[in-house]
């Protein structure tokens, strides 16, 4: 093992080393001409920018889909530690802490569809978790510049991953500064949370800039034995050429340690008897541990006038634990679970190398061309185990080292993404901009399983492989309405786009008889919007309807034995409007109000399955469970840059069905935020509380446990000290 981890390790080293050699010929190379100026589309007032929808920085008035930006000065303010803290306020999006991937990782719901691996989630253009399940665990929350969230298939631009939308996480690591700068955060709150974070940037030379971030943080967890830690280090580079070449490579390594907590089992919409929240039914020693090296690099050289080309490259190995166990049977005060002890090795390879040309030829062009990779395998050993739970108000769960090895078990599983790509973004006139792109994508996967029951001489295999290519694209149109401002209205964008994506499916990895490789994924969207601004652009008011047809979607289900399995579930749609408004008067500098409303109606179409006793159950036309129909959120942030702060923020969601027949319903909530801050010239003083109002509602389903939710932790309070050099 310590070979292995060394390999990899120089890798990292040797592959950047030749990201900086390779670019070293642009110090020497001819500086371009400077490109004819070309009349060029442009909002009349100051807009957030979005690089994700597109692959280059345009203000959020002018992309032709639905956006939204979230700063992470914003989320600093507001005290967010974990990935649901950062997304929850964002229109339309559903995100809680608790899923099966731990209990401060939330899975991200988008136009009422929460799947693991439907959106592509990215840190500096680097997809975390390669071509398998994001790995939410890997995001830097304190070190966030900003979040784009761009909502619909992106696969054009960003290939399988970019299955229903996409959530890019940029750093403040390549950040430029001037002389010395950076700050120290220290804080604490509920739970015996204690935090503390670095960072640090200086300017060596006036074309090169380091950055230095580290974090570390302990927490004892709201529920039994769910205690986490967390520390983080990254050092990050910048290096500029006159000719205006750009490197930027960050070399960083992450230790995440979290004990498991098991989610709560339901029966006909009521918590089983003698389950409580806060109670641990876990066997003692679950947990998801990770231990990430990762090096990422952006590299844009100039060709000539015009024409760039750009590079992302992107290395990861994940060393990590996962450990396990849900309650699978209850009789009175006695209940029986089973799990897994399992030691992953995830390795990944990303790289996307691009061409970009902007150009005259009737109107504006900007044409972007490429081909990208994607790859990963993950290893696995370990073992299968069957325990008892005695369910008394402090409940008796034995330790995984006090019960008997029921089988053993590995896998190895290999993923190859490779997809080539060209979009155009044609401007004919200033009032319209036409965009549209195709992609050919080649997803090919090799799976091998191996189990067996201890004392049974036969061993269970399953081999599995499978190669789909597919072309997938898209198109949009963006038309600017106003030429110039009509009274209090200062813009009006209206556009329509309708685009295609596939994604090969997780593999069943449930049980090794079980074990396959499922059917691809595919999606099939329109969308249309309007985007207005108002008041010289102070207030802002947008508009999106959109429908998505979704096939093969995976869920789980039951199968022979009772025994959660992974399963393609034929035809869904969801459709639905979302609504957002902004406004920051300028009568009170730094005071923000956010609203917004989204409608969701997720259904499935066509979709039939086996229960265990051999029942065929027909769900046609009914909603997707615990997807909500209608959401709201409102906040309002008082910001300046001196003195004191504040903010709150509510969220609310109606009733969501539990089950797929969609008998039995959970209640709908509200959830509160609020904090105060008092920003000084040396730094920043802040206290926030979350959950308000205590609320216990389902977070997530889990696709393990059946009938087993996880629970919104309760209400807890943070605060912290961050001190500027």
């Amino acid at each position: 093992m310590l070979r292995r981890n060394s390999v990899f390790v120089a890798a990292l080293w040797a592959a950047a080393f030749l990201s900086f050699g390779a670019s070293a010929a642009a110090q020497v190379a001819t500086p371009p001409p400077t490109p004819t100026p070309t009349p060029t589309p442009s909002a009349r007032v100051s807009e957030e920018v979005v690089v994700s929808a597109t692959k280059g920085a345009e203000g959020a008035l002018e992309v032709p889909a639905s956006a939204s930006v979230v700063s992470g000065e914003e989320l600093r303010r507001a005290g967010a530690k974990t990935v649901a803290d950062a997304l929850q306020n964002v229109v339309g999006l559903d995100t809680g802490d608790g899923s099966d991937n731990g209990p401060r990782l939330p899975n991200i719901g988008l136009w009422g569809l929460k799947e693991f691996d439907a959106l592509l989630v990215t840190v500096d253009g680097v997809p975390v978790g390669g071509p398998f399940n994001p790995s939410l665990s890997q995001i830097p929350v304190e070190d966030i510049d900003r979040i784009e969230v761009v909502r619909g298939p992106q696969g054009t631009l960003y290939g399988v991953s970019a299955f229903a939308g996409m959530v890019q996480v940029f750093t403040r690591r390549n950040a430029p500064a001037t002389g010395l700068a950076g700050s120290v955060t220290g804080g604490g709150g509920s739970f015996s949370q204690r935090n503390g974070s670095v960072t640090w940037g200086m300017d060596v030379a006036p074309d090169f800039h380091v950055g230095l971030f580290g974090s570390m943080a302990r927490n004892g967890g709201w529920q039994d034995r769910t205690d986490w830690a967390e520390d983080r280090i990254a050092l990050s580079g910048r290096k500029t050429w006159p000719s205006g070449a750009a490197l930027e490579t960050s070399l960083g390594y992450f230790r995440f340690s979290n004990l498991f907590g098991s989610p709560l089992p339901v029966d006909a919409g009521e918590v089983v008897p003698n389950f409580v929240a806060e109670r641990n039914y876990a066997i003692r020693g679950s947990r998801l541990d990770h231990h990430v090296v990762s090096l990422n690099s952006n590299l844009s050289v100039p060709i000539s006038a015009g024409l760039e080309f750009q590079n992302t490259l992107g290395l990861a190995r994940d060393a990590q634990t996962t450990s396990r166990s849900f309650i699978n049977a209850v009789d009175g005060l006695e209940a029986q679970g089973d799990g897994s002890f399992l030691k992953p090795i995830e390795s990944t390879l990303y790289d996307d190398a691009r061409m970009v040309y902007e150009f005259q030829a009737a109107g504006r062009h900007r044409l972007v061309g490429g081909a990208a990779v994607t790859w990963g395998r993950t290893t696995a050993e370990g073992i299968g185990f069957d325990y008892d739970v005695l369910l008394l108000p402090d409940p008796m769960v034995p330790s995984i080292d006090e019960v008997p090895v029921g089988d053993n078990r590995s896998f190895n599983d290999r993923r190859t993404f490779v997809g080539v790509y060209a979009n155009d973004e044609w401007t004919p006139v200033r009032w319209l901009t036409v965009s549209a792109g195709l992609r050919y994508d080649s997803a090919s996967e090799t799976l091998h399983v191996r189990q067996q029951e201890v004392g049974d001489p036969e061993q269970d295999r399953a081999d599995d492989a499978r190669t789909d290519g597919k072309v997938t694209g898209g198109g949009s149109a963006l038309f600017r309405v106003l030429e110039r401002p009509v009274g209090p209205l200062s813009n009006v964008n209206v556009y329509v786009s309708a685009r295609t994506n596939f994604k090969p499916a997780a593999p069943n990895l449930s049980e090794a008889e079980a074990a396959e490789i499922l059917n691809p994924e595919t999606t099939s969207t329109e969308e249309a919007g309007v985007k207005t601004r108002w008041l010289g652009g102070a207030l802002g008011l947008d508009l999106t309807v959109f429908h998505m047809i979704f096939n093969n979607l995976v869920v789980s289900i039951q199968g022979p034995g009772g025994t959660p399995a992974l399963t393609n579930a034929g035809e869904e749609r969801f459709q639905g409007a979302e609504v957002e408004l902004r406004w920051t008067p300028p009568a009170v500098p730094g005071l923000t109000l956010r609203g917004g409303y989204a409608h969701h109606d997720a259904r499935f179409i066509h979709f039939s399955f086996l229960t265990p006793d051999g029942e065929l159950r027909v769900v046609d036309g009914n909603r997707l469970e615990l997807a909500p129909r209608d959401l709201w959120n409102f906040s309002a942030s008082y910001a300046p840059s001196r003195g004191p702060g504040a903010f709150v923020a509510v969220r609310h969601q109606n009733r969501r069905p539990l089950n797929r027949r969609n008998t039995f319903y959970t209640d709908s909530f509200y959830e509160t935020d609020a904090g105060v801050s008092w920003d000084f010239p040396w730094g920043r003083l802040a206290a926030v509380g979350r959950n308000l109002g205590d609320s216990r509602h389902y977070v997530n389903e889990s696709e393990i446990g059946d009938s087993q939710f996880y629970v919104a932790p309760p209400r807890r309070f943070t605060a912290e000290l961050t001190v500027r050099f």
